[in-house]
């Protein structure tokens, strides 16, 4: 008894065949760079000098911690979306941030850098990584 050939070819097959998109920081990177652009957020709007109002950043102010830290869950999900929009390009960062979170605001430009960065040493053939 002959057996029917496969319809798929081999290399379609099995964790291989799921690539993800060469400018977008991998899972785990994305789930740190998160974390990181939260706690920035949250210093940033916490801090000494508090340099971002979340007030104005939604549609009404902010009455307890809960609602603040949805807040800044919601504004590093959002960063992190217009990063994807853009492709990961380092220049993009100051922009993300401005339109935003509508100031500069230097330790979230830096942590979209960082991950651009990243991104872009992962997305590089391994020629070009030395």
């Amino acid at each position: 008894m002959t057996r029917a050939p496969d319809p798929r070819p081999p290399f379609s097959r099995g964790p291989h065949s799921l690539r993800r998109r060469p400018a977008c920081p991998r899972p785990a990177a994305r789930d740190r760079l998160l974390d990181d652009l939260r706690a920035t957020l949250a210093a940033a709007c916490l801090g000494q000098d508090a340099a971002l109002q979340v007030d104005h950043l939604g549609a009404r102010p902010v009455r307890s911690s809960a609602e603040l830290a949805a807040r800044v869950d919601t504004l590093a999900l959002e960063l992190l979306a217009r990063m994807d929009a853009e492709g990961w390009d380092p220049g993009a960062a100051p922009r993300a941030v401005t339109s935003v979170l509508a100031a500069s605001v230097p330790a979230a430009e830096a942590v979209l850098l960082r991950g651009a960065g990243r991104v872009r040493v992962d997305s590089a053939p391994v020629d070009e990584v030395r």
